[in-house]
């Protein structure tokens, strides 16, 4: 059997820890190993975590002095602790279904890939099964995903908030890791899973996608003004703007490069909207002033991406708050 490092970055996740890693443990693939990264929790997730090590020698509880984010302690689990063969990402509210390894891993062997994904199931906050992530019309059966159709399916429509390949968490091959010398990338707490998986496929990772709903994503609440930083956006935006212009195997590719001018878009218009939103909340008039007037492009991404909030704006005004929210992605603490 192959060993599989399930890595576990948590952040006060007391709540939901012991059943992640329950989840975990109880997989038909009895051979792995689940490495929890406490980013410096203020609650008892770690001390559940020792826990669950003191009563299962495959838990590993790794501490961090200080939080980090989930790229560093996905990074720090994978890089100081994991042995497997295979890493496998699992959020700390998260959950895997039993089967999940056992079939990801006779995918992935049948068909010689490099990473392995699957169509989450979506939860409520309570745990209850909404649906799964992705329409039976765009994934019937096991397929190989291509770059283009990665970035393509990461820019989601308002009305399919929850439709993205992004919220995917895959399993890769260490061995791929590390003859790529790749990382989640620290500086991003938002996106950093989208980068990681671009330059994953940029560096010739076959992937491959099923439908079959064997991970269980939990939907939690909020906003893009709260859970986005437009510095994360910005690396986003740069590394894009990167690949458009030096990397041979995009300007090569014209339905690449289209994919990833189509996503800097929709990046750019959240970009200037959140510098825009945050300088009126912060009083700074002088700078959104600036913002709107100082260049055409910039008015018209902040005009595109106000008209696309009018609809979650007038809804907490109607309620008076975000207490119920829209899905965003959770990396963003």
């Amino acid at each position: 059997m192959e060993l599989v490092s399930v890595i576990v970055p948590a952040y006060n996740a007391e709540a939901f820890i012991s059943q992640s890693i329950q989840s975990a443990l109880q997989q038909t693939h009895t051979d792995i190993e689940v490495i929890v990264v406490d980013d410096c929790s203020s609650d008892g997730t770690a001390s559940l975590v020792a826990q669950s090590a003191a009563a299962d020698p495959r838990v590993c509880l790794l501490r961090n002095e200080a939080n980090v984010g989930p790229a560093a302690a996905r990074n720090r689990g994978i890089l100081e602790a994991a042995r497997g063969a295979w890493i496998a990402i699992l959020d700390a509210d998260d959950a895997f279904e039993p089967t999940r390894i056992e079939k990801l891993l006779a995918l992935a062997r049948r068909h010689e890939v490099d990473i392995i994904s699957d169509n989450p199931l979506l939860l409520s906050a309570e745990g209850n099964p909404l649906q799964a992530m992705l329409p039976s019309s765009q994934i019937a059966g096991p397929k190989l995903m291509t770059a283009a159709e990665f970035i393509n399916g990461n820019v989601n429509e308002q009305r399919q908030p929850r439709v993205s390949y992004g919220f995917s968490k895959p399993m890769v091959s260490r061995k791929f890791l590390e003859a790529h010398r790749l990382q989640y990338r620290e500086t991003n707490r938002f996106g950093e899973d989208y980068i990681f998986a671009v330059e994953c496929l940029l560096k010739g990772a076959r992937w491959l996608i099923t439908p079959a709903p064997l991970y269980l994503y939990r939907v939690r609440a909020g906003s893009l003004s709260e859970t986005a930083r437009s510095t994360d956006l910005n690396e986003i935006r740069e590394l894009e703007e990167r690949l458009l212009r030096d990397d041979p195997l995009v300007t090569a590719n014209p339905f690449l490069a289209q994919a990833i001018r189509r996503h800097k878009a929709r990046i750019d218009r959240w970009y200037y909207y959140l510098r825009f939103t945050h300088a009126v909340k912060g009083r700074s008039y002088r700078e959104a002033v600036r913002l709107l007037l100082g260049k055409p492009e910039r008015f018209g991404h902040i005009a595109m991406e106000s008209l696309r909030q009018a609809p979650v704006i007038a809804a907490k005004a109607f309620r008076g708050g975000y207490r119920q929210g829209v899905l965003v992605a959770r990396e963003g603490r």
